[in-house]
């Protein structure tokens, strides 16, 4: 009679040891991350590195509230700067290029960049695709604004800031003609090489935006914005100036390590 109850308390014991067996480690969750653990097979980033991340987060973040303050000061500034609530073709000009060149064009760079807090989770396709539709939202935008600040001053370009509107338009343009270029020659192999194409591409759009951030500066400093505005022209003028050094690091270095590989 005992034997068959000391043989069931064996088959228990032996149960609940190989349920036990398959329970996760506890302590590998409380405990800081190292820079290899050899058990799960899962690298981790160090502290210095952690940290480092977290501070472009923030800094990106901040970038990110910079554009936002631009583009509503810029739509603000067009929907009340007529005192009877009219909407010329210099309002229009005001709403569309603004928002082409410093929301659209401006986040469509930042979904490339690595630190950018919205993108950094995407699929590097994912990426291309949020980058090529903002890019041909951006130049729409900019395409019917130049036009519209055209037609106010009867296609004449007598001022600094259209000569370079336009210089920015006609780059803008042939950044977005190249980026189709160089995705298509990815895919289906053209003739077209895709490392050259793509160096083309990024480098004329660092001129482009460059251009467009450089003639809304401009815009902030001419007499019938400053004169209204006051101190908040220059706070907008350093905004983009910022906007442009931030956004200009990230294609900077992928043109670089672009040209490494394929020379």
């Amino acid at each position: 009679m005992d034997r068959p109850s000391t043989s069931r308390q064996s088959v228990e014991k032996i149960e609940v040891f190989e349920v036990r067996e398959h329970v996760p480690y506890q302590a590998e969750v409380t405990r800081a991350p190292a820079a290899y653990d050899e058990e799960s097979g899962i690298a981790y980033d160090s502290s210095w590195d952690s940290a480092w991340r977290a501070i472009c987060q923030l800094y990106n973040l901040l970038h990110h509230m910079q554009v936002a303050i631009v583009v509503f000061c810029l739509w603000h500034f067009a929907l009340t700067s007529e005192p009877n609530g009219a909407i010329t073709n210099l309002q229009l000009h005001i709403i569309f290029a603004g928002t082409g060149y410093q929301l659209f064009l401006v986040e469509a760079v930042l979904t490339l960049h690595r630190h950018n807090s919205w993108s950094f989770q995407l699929s590097p396709d994912a990426k291309r695709i949020v980058h090529g539709c903002l890019q041909l939202i951006g130049s729409v935008f900019v395409l019917a604004g130049s036009f519209l600040g055209l037609a106010e001053v009867n296609m004449t370009i007598p001022t600094a800031h259209g000569i370079c509107g336009v210089i920015a338009l006609g780059f803008s343009l042939l950044s977005f003609v190249s980026g189709v270029m160089a995705l298509f020659s990815a895919k289906v192999r053209l003739m077209v090489k895709n490392g050259p194409m793509k160096m083309v591409h990024m480098a004329v759009g660092i001129f482009a935006i460059s251009m467009g951030l450089v003639t809304m500066a401009m815009g902030f400093h001419m007499p019938y914005f400053s004169a209204r505005q006051g101190g908040l022209s220059t706070a907008l003028i350093v905004f983009v100036v910022l906007n442009l050094a931030y956004i200009l690091i990230q294609p900077i270095v992928n043109i670089i390590s672009t040209t490494k590989s394929v020379m």
